[in-house]
């Protein structure tokens, strides 16, 4: 072995809500390995592993777009700000200037191609820009620490604004949830990073912070609100639900909207916009 942790094995799947096209989802989800090594303070090689979902309010305008960069940049600013569950500060503060400068850019490119399109900004369009567009968005590093030939440390670090939800399994039970830990926490109105939002230190004291330790063949869910509830739809979080998810995801995207569609027939899923991360820490490890 050469000292690299091995990454996890991952998945990224999503589908829309019943009748909208695939074009017209609102989730976004995104994964990176960053392959870069880093050293501890002991001179123990790290490698880490960074996933983001973001969920877009579909009553604010350009909502898509705004959770595909959202994602983006989180992945960024997480892997620019060292050890950054440690500085909130800092790390908002990347997260914000880097979403004002990218958006800034996307909204003259828009309206440039808009009026190229012979379509351009309607007077009835001009306050949804100027309000801006919203979004929740759920952030995870998972950390890989070389100790030995034989033994690496794992662990994931995630922050959380609004109501899409980390699961972490441990033989197919949930383990921990975050930032919710029961279905009666949804609510109509969460917390939403909207892309007009420059205060820092707002956003700072705003956003969850949670960490856990990982153990091989454990796994990390990042899933957006609809199939969040669903996992937490009982009083007692079923200890199949997780072990239910990961065979239907390990059948591949297909089988996994068809499987979404078949929960909001039944009524066990509310009809939205679904997006599942999912990542396994190697058994090897």
């Amino acid at each position: 072995m050469d000292g690299s942790p091995a990454p996890p094995e991952w998945q990224c799947l999503q589908t829309q809500k019943a009748g909208s096209k695939p074009e017209e989802c609102e989730d976004a989800g995104k994964v990176w390995d960053q392959a870069d090594l880093r050293y501890d303070s002991a001179g123990r090689p790290v490698r880490s592993f960074y996933a983001a979902v973001s969920d877009g309010a579909s009553e604010s305008l350009l909502a898509r777009a705004w959770a595909g960069q959202l994602v983006d940049n989180v992945l960024d600013s997480m892997c620019i700000t060292e050890e950054w569950w440690r500085k909130p500060d800092d790390f908002t503060g990347d997260l914000l200037d880097r979403c004002a400068f990218r958006w800034s850019a996307f909204l003259a490119q828009y309206q440039e191609d808009r009026v190229a399109q012979g379509r351009p900004i309607t007077w009835y369009e001009q306050p949804g820009l100027e309000k801006g567009a919203f979004a929740t968005v759920l952030g995870v590093e998972i950390r890989g620490t070389f100790i030995s030939e034989k033994e690496t440390n794992w662990s994931w670090h995630s922050f959380a604004l609004g109501d899409s939800c980390l699961f972490h399994l441990r033989d197919g039970a949930v383990h921990s949830s975050f930032p919710l830990q029961d279905v009666e926490e949804f609510g109509i109105t969460p917390q939403l990073l909207g892309s007009r939002n420059h205060d820092k230190a707002l956003v700072a004291q705003r956003i969850a912070i949670a960490h856990g330790e990982l153990r091989p063949g454990d796994e990390i869910l990042l899933t957006t609100d609809a199939l969040a509830a669903w996992m937490l739809a009982h009083e007692d979080i079923s200890p199949t639900r997780g072990t239910q998810l990961a065979v239907i995801a390990a059948d591949g995207a297909e089988q996994f909207a068809e499987w979404i569609d078949h929960q909001r027939h039944r009524g066990y899923m509310r009809n939205d916009d679904v997006t599942l991360v999912r990542m396994r820490v190697r058994a090897e490890a």
